[in-house]
């Protein structure tokens, strides 16, 4: 980078406010303001510097001389501040999705496309170097034809979260875990494959529909009025059958997750985090060949050595953000845009829409 670009932080209550400073720290940007929302009080983070903290975007955008906007707000209120930003020429780095609803944002898109300035949402395991290869070895025919894709995104129980923040929260979220973890997979599935989802059939489970954890942590009206499980069946575009289980079921710091691809001439599954989401350990991709290609040895296994990195994501997670502020001046592309922003909303619309009605919906991008 030519110079150290200076930073806006806004949305510090997120969860992944912390380790978003602790990557930037890593980087020759300097994080100059920050915001959080006036009544909230400003969260003690220890990655963030001794800042102006302001009290909402607005005032940061026009007191504060920022070149990139690093958001991680509810998803009801990003649309506004990345219009905002962008109209003045600022780039924008935003947690996923970005909205609440594809309408949402749209129009902010479409303003966007004429403007000279850089938007690129949070799908941070594209960066994966597991995800990379899969990638490259579905481009390059492993799998052959598509047939099926088991995801699956389990994550500690709300008993040990707060469910009183705005994650759980349907007007400023939408929705629960499928739109805060299962949305990873509903991304990165179509990437690696190069295969867009058009139908989904849904089914939520909220902690009203018979879960203990409600009573024990109720939101401020009462209680979360999210999903904390879903479980979407889809079609892509190639005819692919896929199935996507999430939910908060676990103890407190456990994970469950998986991805597996069956195609007429290869498979793969992956374990991406450890039963406790870590990032400095290893990873392993199992792969088997299903026609020619490894007659003597058809079943092999990538072990993936995580080189350990504070922040987001780890080492994979600086490399996203690595590729973003390399982009946003004009070296290289984006690891992903508000069209792939856009691209997730739309199935994550036809999939709270199928939950609701009972049926299959078509995605609609």
């Amino acid at each position: 980078m030519s110079e150290s670009p200076a930073v806006g932080y806004v949305g510090l209550h997120n969860h992944h406010a912390g380790p978003y400073l602790e990557t930037l720290a890593t980087f020759p940007v300097e994080v100059t303001s920050a915001c959080a929302p006036a009544g909230k009080g400003v969260p003690d983070i220890e990655a963030l510097p001794d800042v102006p903290v302001y009290d909402d975007p607005e005032s940061l955008l026009d007191v504060a001389d920022v070149d990139v906007l690093w958001l991680t707000l509810p998803n009801r209120d990003a649309p506004a501040v990345i219009d905002a930003a962008t109209e003045r020429g600022v780039d924008v780095f935003t947690e996923k999705p970005a909205a609440r609803t594809a309408d949402d944002l749209r129009p902010v898109a479409e303003r966007v496309r004429d403007r000279e300035a850089t938007v690129c949402p949070a799908y941070v395991w594209r960066g994966h170097p597991i995800a990379r290869d899969v990638r490259d070895r579905a481009r390059e025919g492993f799998f052959g034809t598509p047939r099926a894709v088991e995801a699956r995104y389990v994550a500690s129980a709300l008993r040990h979260r707060d469910a009183s923040h705005y994650l759980f929260d349907a007007e400023a979220s939408r929705g629960g875990i499928l739109q805060w973890l299962g949305v990873h997979w509903i991304d990165l599935v179509p990437w690696l494959l190069d295969d867009p989802i058009v139908a989904v059939n849904a089914q939520v489970a909220g902690p009203t529909d018979g879960s203990p954890d409600v009573d024990e942590h109720p939101t401020v009206d009462g209680s979360p009025d999210v999903e904390d499980g879903a479980t979407v069946q889809f079609r892509s575009e190639s005819g692919a059958l896929g199935t996507l289980q999430c939910g908060y079921y676990l103890r407190e710091g456990r994970y469950d997750a998986d991805l597996r691809i069956y195609g007429d001439d290869g498979r793969c599954s992956w374990d991406p985090l450890g039963r406790t989401f870590g990032f400095d350990g290893e990873t392993r991709l199992e792969l088997e060949d299903g026609g020619d290609e490894w007659p003597s040895t058809p079943t092999r296994t990538i072990v993936h050595e995580y080189d350990p990195a504070p922040g987001y994501g780890g080492s994979w997670g600086r490399e996203y953000v690595r590729r973003f502020l390399a982009a946003r001046e004009g070296e290289g592309t984006l690891p992903a845009d508000l069209s792939d922003a856009l691209t997730v909303l739309s199935v994550l619309d036809a999939a709270y829409e199928s939950a609701a009605a009972g049926e299959w919906v078509r995605v609609e991008n």
